[in-house]
């Protein structure tokens, strides 16, 4: 429910869950969109809303990291061209 008392004043009030609706003229003007991720911060007794991005994140499997390895795994000869490439003496394998 949203209260409005004088213009440009939103006032909101908080559901049994805790829940809060942003009146939509604010979050047009903030550009947010259902789903959107929120910081929620107290400062000086403020509770301050910011925008957040997420990036989605995956967890590999053994086999994901089975299948990374021998994909960069090199050949002797890879490895002697590397390391003389790079300045490396001695044993490289």
């Amino acid at each position: 429910m949203i209260f409005r008392y004088s213009v440009g004043v939103n006032i909101c009030q908080i559901s049994p869950r805790g829940q809060v609706t942003l009146p939509a003229d604010i979050r047009r003007a903030v550009g947010l969109h259902g789903g959107d991720a929120l910081q929620v911060t107290i400062e000086n007794g403020r509770i301050i809303l910011q925008p957040v991005m997420t990036l989605p994140i995956r967890l590999y499997t053994d086999a994901d990291l089975a299948m990374f390895e021998d994909a960069a795994a090199m050949t002797d000869q890879e490895l002697a061209s590397a390391a003389e490439l790079w300045g490396v003496r001695g044993d490289v394998s």
